[in-house]
C-alpha cells in the first residue's frame, strides 16, 4: 500500500458537547444519524477495537433491524470516505478508530485532570489551577449532546460526574490559593444549578465564613437542610452538620490546621513520592477524617502479597497524622508468616508506649485489652496494624474510643472485617507501573526502550513489590539495557529466580488454597497457557463445569487468576500470569506423577477437539471435506455443546489459532502424533477463510514432523493435503502440486477414498488454473467418484463445482449451469454454507456474462450475505471485487468504488494476493477517471508486484499497461 494511502489525516474530535470533527481550523460536517452514531461510539474507545455488536447496540439498542450489520458496514464505508481510508481499521475484534489520544477532547480532559492531581500531590497549587481551568474550558455543553442511546446516556452521565468532580477540585485549589472571595459568585451559581449537591453547599459555607460572612454561611446550610427535609425527608450528611457546628462555634480549625503533638510516634517512614492509588487514598482519608461519629473508624486495606498494602497503609497514616495529635502506634502482625504475632505481646508493647511500666502491665490478654481501651478512651490516637492474619488477631488491639482510628493491612478475605471501610488493592495499571519504574531507572532511560518497559510491567504482574525489585536492579546496573532485564524476565523458567523475593508471597497464597483448587492451579501451570476457560479447567481436572467454575472463582479471589470478561462459549475465562504459571508448573512437577500430568493434557487436547468438531459441523453442516482421526474427545457431563447459540462457531474459531498451535506443539512433545495432526486440522475452516497463513504453515509443519516420526502415514497424508490446500489459496501452484500428489499417493495406498478424493479435487483445481482444462475435468470426475463412494457430499459438491467452472471457461454456459445446480444441491444437502456461497458467486458471474446484470447482482449479494455471516475474509473479498466491478459498469461508481476498497482491504488482511491485485487494478482505473493519477500509479505498481510474485504474466502485463497509459496521459 502506498505511504500516502496509509497516512491517517490529523483530525480533532469533540464529544464534550455536540459531536464535532475538525481538521485544523476547519469543521468537517458528519451527515446522517447512523454515521454520527457510529463515529460517536468509536470515539468512546479511541484506539481500541469496537465490535460490530457494540455498534449495532449503540445504533438500535434492544431493537436491531435485520439490516443492522449492513447499515454498520455502510456507515463505516462513508466515514472512511470522509476521514480517509486508513482512519478506521478492521481487525478480528471489530473496528478501530486510528487517532492519537490527545485528539479527543474527553481524553485531553482526563489527562489535564490527572496532571492537576499530580501537581496537588507535589504541592504545586498554581499548576493544578492552570490544568483544571484548561480542562474545564474544553466543555461546550452536555457531553454527547444529541445522542440518546443507552450507552451514550450512561457515558454522558459519567462524564458529567467527572466534570462536576473537577469543578469541586478546582474550588478546593482556589481555597489552597486563598481565593475565598473570588469563588463565592461561582459557588452561588453551582449551588443553584445543583441544589442537592452537598459538597458545593459546604464549599460555599466555608468560603463565606472565611470571607467574614458568617450569617450567609449559616443561611446556606439552613436553605439546604430545608430542601433536603422537604423534598427527600433526610438531613444533611454528618460532614456538613459538623461543618455547620464548627461555624456556629467559630472553630479555629476552619482557619488553620491544628498544631500536632506526636507522642508516641511509631510510624515507619513512608515513600518520598507515592505512586498511584489516588482513589484508594482518598477513600481511606475520608473514612479517617474526624467528624461527629459514634463508632471507631477502621480502614482495612486488603489485597494479595506484593500489591503494596503496607505502602498504602503508611501513606494514609502520614496523611492523617495531624488529625490524631495524641500519637501513632504501629505493629507488624506477621500474618503472612509461619508465626503471626500474638495480640498479647503486641498489647504489651502498646501499653509501654503509652507510659505503662513493666510491673503495671497485666499478664492476662483480656486485662491488657481493657487497660488499653481505658488509656485511649479520651485520646485521638492512630493505630496502624500491618499484615494482619485475620479479624480475630486484631480484635483485642482495637481501642474503644470513636476519637481514635485504626488502619489495618491484610491478605485475609475482606468478608470477615465487618463494619470496616474496606479498600481492596489491585496490581498497578501500566501508567502507575511506569512511574514506579521511573523512580529508579529514570525517565530518559525508559523512554529509549518503551517496548522493553512494557514487557517488564507485564512480567511483574503489575505488582509494586516486583516492580520495585526490578527498578532497584536497574538502578544498581546503570549500564544494563532495559531490554536485557526484560529478556531475563521473559523466560518463564527463570522468572521465579529473577523475582525470588516474590516467590514466598506466591507460595504462601498457594498454601492457603483448598486441595482441589491447588490441583487445578497445578494443571493450569502444566498447560502453560495464559488464558484458561471453564471448559479447559474442567478438562484438565476432569470435573463438571460448575465445579470448575467454582474453583476458578476461588483462584481469582486468591489473586492467581484475573477475570477476562463476560462468559464466553467455553464458560467464564480468566488470565494467568507467567509468574503464576511458573510457580504452578514447578508445583506440578514436584507434586504430580508423570501419568497424571500426561492424562490431564490429553483431556485438554480432547476438549479442544470436541469444540472444534462442533464448530466444524456448525460452519460446514457436517464433517464434509475433511479427514478425521480417532483421537479420544473429552466432554463434561453437561450437554454444553448443545446449548451454544447460533453463530458461535466462526467467532470461536477466529480466537483459536495461537491456542491450537501451542496445543499441537505440546501434543508433539508428548509423542501424541494423532492428537497433534487432528489439532492442526481442526482449524481448517478458519484457515481456509484466510488471514492466518503463517499459523497454518507452522502448525502443519509441526504435525507433519510428528506424524512422520510416529510412522503415522494417514496423519502424514492429511497434513500434506492441508499444506497443499494452503498453497493453492496462496497461488503457489508448483508447491501445491508436489504436496497434493504425495498426499493422494499416500491416501490411495491406505484405500482412503475420502482423503484421496479431496487431494485429487485440489489437483484438478491446479490443472484448471494452469489452463489444462481437459486434464482438470478428468481429475475432477475421478474426485467426484471417490468422494461419492466415501459419502462425502460436501467434498463431492466442491468437485462438481470445479467441473462447472471448466465449462464456464469453455463458454459452454448451458452445461456449466447444469453442473452448478447439481453442485448447489449437494452443498445445500451437506449444509456447507461457505461452499454454497462460492457456487452462488460462480452463478452470478455466469449471469453477468450472459447479459443479465440484475440477476447477477442479486446472486453476488446473496453470496456476500453468507460469507459475511461466516466472517470468511477470502470469500467476502472475492465477491466484493466482482460486485464493485459490476456496480461501476452499471453506473453506480460511488458504491462500486467503496466495495472495491473494502474488498482490497479484506484481501490484504487475508493474504489473498490475487484478489488484492485484481482489486487494485480496478481501483486504479477509477482513480484515473477521477484525475487522482498519483493514487492510480501507486495501485497499479502494487498490483504489478503482486502479479509478478504470483507468476501471472497476463496480470502483470495489464498492470504495466495501466502504468504506461498514465505515463502517456501525464504532461
Amino acid at each position: 500500500m502506498d505511504k500516502a494511502e496509509q497516512m491517517v489525516p490529523v483530525f480533532n474530535y469533540g464529544i464534550l458537547g455536540p459531536l464535532i470533527v475538525r481538521r485544523g481550523e476547519t469543521e468537517i460536517p458528519v451527515a446522517g444519524v447512523r454515521d454520527r452514531t457510529v463515529l460517536a461510539r468509536l470515539l468512546l474507545s479511541p484506539g481500541e477495537a469496537v465490535s460490530k455488536d457494540q455498534l449495532i447496540d449503540a445504533l438500535y439498542g434492544d431493537s436491531p433491524r435485520k439490516t443492522a450489520s449492513t447499515q454498520i458496514h455502510g456507515a463505516v464505508k462513508r466515514l472512511r470516505y470522509l476521514l480517509g481510508t486508513a482512519s478506521i481499521q478492521t481487525n478480528t475484534d471489530g473496528y478501530l478508530l486510528v487517532t492519537a489520544p490527545d485528539s479527543v477532547d474527553a481524553k485531553v480532559f482526563e489527562q489535564l485532570v490527572a496532571q492537576a492531581r499530580a501537581a496537588l500531590r507535589s504541592g504545586r497549587s498554581d499548576d493544578a489551577d492552570r490544568a483544571l481551568r484548561r480542562a474545564l474550558e474544553l466543555w461546550r455543553g452536555p457531553a454527547l449532546a444529541g445522542f440518546d442511546g443507552d450507552v451514550f446516556v450512561t457515558e454522558a452521565h459519567r462524564w458529567e460526574e467527572l466534570r462536576l468532580a473537577a469543578v469541586e477540585e478546582n474550588i478546593e485549589v482556589q481555597f489552597e490559593l486563598g481565593r475565598y472571595t473570588e469563588v463565592i459568585p461561582e459557588l452561588h451559581l453551582l449551588t443553584a444549578a445543583h441544589p442537592m449537591r452537598e459538597r458545593f453547599a459546604g464549599q460555599l459555607m466555608l468560603a463565606l465564613y472565611r470571607a467574614q460572612r458568617t450569617s450567609e454561611a449559616l443561611r446556606t446550610y439552613a436553605d439546604l437542610r430545608n430542601r433536603l427535609v422537604n423534598e427527600m425527608g433526610v438531613d444533611p450528611s454528618p460532614d456538613l452538620q459538623h461543618l455547620y457546628e464548627q461555624i456556629l462555634r467559630q472553630d479555629s480549625a476552619l482557619q488553620q490546621a491544628p498544631v500536632a503533638a506526636f507522642t508516641p510516634q511509631q510510624l515507619p517512614a513512608g515513600l518520598p513520592s507515592m505512586i498511584g492509588r489516588d482513589a484508594e487514598l482518598k477513600q481511606a482519608v475520608m473514612a479517617l477524617t474526624p467528624q461527629q461519629r459514634r463508632h471507631l473508624p477502621v480502614v482495612v486495606i486488603v489485597g494479595n502479597g506484593g500489591v503494596g498494602k503496607t505502602t498504602v497503609a503508611l501513606e494514609v497514616a502520614h496523611l492523617v497524622t495531624t488529625d490524631y495529635p495524641d500519637g501513632q502506634l504501629f505493629a507488624n502482625l506477621g500474618g503472612a508468616g509461619p508465626r503471626p504475632a500474638r495480640p498479647h505481646d503486641v498489647l504489651g508493647r502498646f501499653l509501654r508506649a503509652l507510659g505503662v511500666s513493666g510491673p503495671a502491665t497485666p499478664s492476662d490478654i483480656e486485662e491488657r485489652s481493657v487497660l488499653f481501651r481505658s488509656l485511649t478512651a479520651r485520646k485521638r490516637l492512630l493505630i496502624v496494624l500491618d499484615d494482619a492474619s485475620d479479624a480475630q488477631q486484631i480484635a483485642p488491639l482495637l481501642p474503644g474510643s470513636a476519637g481514635c482510628a485504626v488502619i489495618v493491612s491484610s491478605r485475609a478475605g475482606a468478608s470477615q472485617f465487618h463494619g470496616a471501610t474496606l479498600i481492596p488493592l489491585q496490581p498497578f495499571e501500566p501508567d502507575d507501573a511506569r512511574a514506579l519504574l521511573a523512580q529508579n531507572a529514570g525517565t530518559d532511560r525508559m523512554a529509549a526502550e518503551p517496548k522493553a518497559v512494557d514487557e517488564i510491567i507485564q512480567a511483574c504482574l503489575g505488582l509494586p513489590l516486583a516492580l520495585a525489585i526490578v527498578g532497584s536492579r536497574l538502578a544498581a546496573r546503570p549500564a544494563w539495557p532495559i531490554g536485557k532485564v526484560a529478556a531475563r524476565l521473559g523466560v518463564r523458567q527463570r522468572i521465579l529466580s529473577e523475582l525470588r523475593e516474590v516467590e514466598p508471597v506466591l507460595e504462601w497464597a498457594y498454601g492457603t488454597l483448598e486441595a482441589d483448587t491447588r490441583t487445578l492451579l497445578r494443571r493450569i501451570g502444566l498447560l502453560g497457557h495464559r488464558t484458561v476457560s471453564a471448559w479447559t479447567a474442567a478438562a484438565l481436572a476432569d470435573m463438571p463445569l460448575p465445579a470448575a467454575e467454582e474453583r476458578l472463582d476461588q483462584l481469582s479471589e486468591a489473586g492467581f487468576l484475573t477475570p477476562a470478561g463476560a462468559s464466553g462459549y467455553e464458560g467464564p475465562a480468566y488470565t494467568c500470569h507467567d509468574l503464576v504459571l511458573a510457580l504452578a508448573h514447578n508445583r506440578a512437577m514436584k507434586e504430580d506423577p508423570p501419568q497424571e500430568r500426561a492424562s490431564a493434557l490429553e483431556r485438554f487436547f480432547g476438549a479442544l477437539l470436541s469444540m472444534s468438531d462442533a464448530a466444524y459441523v456448525a460452519v460446514r453442516g457436517g464433517h464434509w471435506g475433511v479427514v478425521r482421526g480417532s483421537a479420544i474427545r473429552w466432554q463434561p457431563p453437561e450437554r454444553w455443546l448443545d446449548r451454544l447459540p447460533p453463530g458461535w462457531a466462526p467467532v470461536w474459531l477466529e480466537s483459536q489459532p495461537t491456542r491450537f498451535a501451542a496445543a499441537a506443539q505440546q501434543a508433539a512433545e508428548l509423542g501424541q502424533a494423532e492428537y497433534c495432526w487432528e489439532l492442526a486440522l481442526a482449524l481448517f475452516p478458519l484457515l481456509e477463510a484466510g488471514g492466518h497463513f503463517e499459523v497454518w504453515r507452522t502448525i502443519t509443519d509441526c504435525a507433519l514432523q510428528a506424524a512422520r516420526q510416529a510412522g503415522d502415514v494417514r496423519g502424514e497424508a492429511v497434513m500434506l493435503y492441508s499444506q497443499g490446500h494452503r498453497a493453492i489459496i496462496r497461488h503457489d501452484r508448483d508447491e501445491a502440486r508436489q504436496l497434493l500428489e504425495r498426499s493422494a499417493e499416500l491416501f490411495h495406498g491406505l484405500d482412503d477414498a475420502a482423503g484421496e478424493g479431496l487431494a485429487v479435487s485440489d489437483l484438478a483445481a491446479i490443472n484448471r488454473a494452469g489452463g489444462d482444462l481437459q486434464g482438470a475435468e478428468k481429475m475432477y470426475t475421478r474426485a467426484v467418484a471417490l468422494l461419492a463412494r466415501a459419502g462425502d457430499c460436501g467434498g463431492e459438491a466442491g468437485a462438481v463445482h470445479g467441473i462447472a467452472k471448466i465449462y464456464l471457461d469453455r463458454h459452454a454456459d448451458a452445461t456449466a449451469r447444469v453442473y452448478l445446480e447439481k453442485a448447489r444441491l449437494l452443498a445445500h444437502t451437506a449444509g456447507n454454507l461457505g461452499l454454497e456461497a462460492q457456487i452462488l458467486h460462480t452463478m452470478a458471474v455466469l449471469d453477468a456474462q450472459a447479459g443479465d446484470p440484475d440477476t447477477a447482482e442479486t446472486g453476488f449479494r446473496n453470496a456476500l450475505r453468507i460469507t459475511r455471516s461466516l466472517d470468511h475474509h477470502v470469500g467476502t473479498a472475492f465477491i466484493l471485487v466482482d460486485l464493485g466491478d459490476l456496480e461501476i459498469r452499471r453506473g453506480r461508481r460511488h458504491d462500486g468504488f467503496l466495495n472495491l476498497l473494502e474488498g482490497c482491504e479484506l484481501a490484504q488482511i487475508a493474504g489473498d494476493r490475487r484478489t488484492e491485485a485484481k482489486a487494485r487494478c480496478a481501483l486504479a482505473a477509477e482513480y484515473v477517471k477521477s484525475g487522482e493519477m498519483t493514487l492510480a500509479a501507486a495501485d497499479y505498481t502494487v498490483a504489478r508486484t503482486l502479479y509478478h510474485a504470483l507468476g501471472d504474466d497476463a496480470g502483470a502485463a495489464r498492470a504495466r499497461e495501466g502504468l504506461a497509459g498514465l505515463a502517456r496521459a501525464m504532461p
